[in-house]
């Protein structure tokens, strides 16, 4: 995949998170372990969308660590 079809897939992507985002502004409460919490589900679904980001960004990169290694 070149470079130019990564970025239009990015861009494509940012403006559904946006879209979805910006319908979505009701406060909700939910559950995480013991603690119950309430915010906006904007703030919840940026949230969701900021971990997924990064974890995309994360897993590739130690899976190419792992190839070097057992390449060497």
């Amino acid at each position: 995949m070149d470079i130019k079809t990564k970025l239009v897939i990015i861009i494509i992507l940012l403006i559904f998170t946006v879209v979805i985002v910006l319908q979505n502004t009701n406060p909700v409460k939910f559950k995480l372990l013991f603690w119950d919490f309430q915010a906006s589900l904007i703030i919840l679904l940026l949230l969701v969308f900021l971990i997924g980001v990064i974890i995309g960004f994360i897993i590739p990169k130690l899976f190419k660590k792992k190839k070097v290694l057992e390449q060497s």
